[in-house]
């Protein structure tokens, strides 16, 4: 008769982190930010608190801010013979008096925040799942954008600060356009320019940096590996962002 031998305990599983816990580390630890998110990826919670701040400050700066700054590009237009000076009246007239104008704006927030996260997470999944063949899915890239976009917050409250302080959110550079000395008159060249260089700053790294912890922790692969691949797709992507703004630029 053979004796069976005891088994061994399993190996305790890392306790898993709240959703207050985890984005206080996205901050403070990134590289430890991401356990258990490969089995349960709350995405939703970062998504939903980008989501109510961006409405929010939307909604405080909408009249003192966003505003004027759409009426001054419009009377623009009308005096550059782009629109019609009874279509301007009526366009002012809607969102200097009409509730649902806010409510267009704040709706497109909510639409648009979502949709970019996507876009990025198709990015990341390509990046990770086909260029480095590591095993990552859609999901992971979801939950990896939705978490690290967290760090964007900072961004957030400076523009929205400058903009209530300057009354308007023109001439703020988070990035390298603060370099391009602004003409007199806004050419295509400057306006791809600026587009492209705002897209290389400190946020723009801090960010790419806890994509990368993310996607290596998730994905399983070489950090160093993931960080060459999402630099080169982040400044492809900025570089096609910014020939499609200086294309449909008004400039010369």
């Amino acid at each position: 008769m053979s004796i069976a031998e005891p088994m061994s305990p399993a190996p305790s599983s890392a306790p898993a982190l709240s959703p207050f816990t985890r984005m206080l580390r996205i901050f403070s630890r990134p590289s430890e930010a991401w356990v258990g998110l490969s089995e349960r990826g709350q995405w939703w919670f970062p998504l939903l608190i980008m989501i109510v701040l961006e409405v929010a400050l939307s909604a405080t700066t909408f009249r003192r801010v966003l505003l004027p700054d759409m009426f001054e590009k419009w009377e623009q237009q009308v005096a550059n013979g782009q629109m019609q000076a009874s279509q301007l009246d009526s366009m002012q007239a809607f969102f200097t008096d009409s509730p649902a104008a806010l409510a267009w704006i704040l709706g497109s927030i909510v639409i648009v925040i979502p949709l970019f996260m996507l876009l990025q997470a198709l990015v990341l999944w390509f990046g990770a799942g086909f260029v480095l063949g590591a095993r990552f899915r859609f999901s992971q890239g979801l939950t990896v954008v939705s978490w690290a976009s967290l760090v964007n917050l900072p961004a957030s409250f400076i523009r929205y600060g400058y903009g209530w302080a300057r009354e308007s959110f023109e001439g703020l550079h988070l990035g390298l356009g603060v370099l391009v000395p602004e003409p007199e008159t806004h050419t295509k060249l400057y306006t791809g320019l600026t587009v492209f260089l705002d897209a290389i700053s400190p946020f723009a790294a801090w960010y790419l940096a806890v994509l990368v912890l993310g996607t290596a922790a998730l994905a399983g692969a070489p950090r160093r590996s993931v960080a060459w691949v999402l630099v080169t797709l982040y400044l492809a992507f900025v570089a096609f962002s910014a020939a499609v703004a200086a294309f449909t630029s008004s400039g010369m």
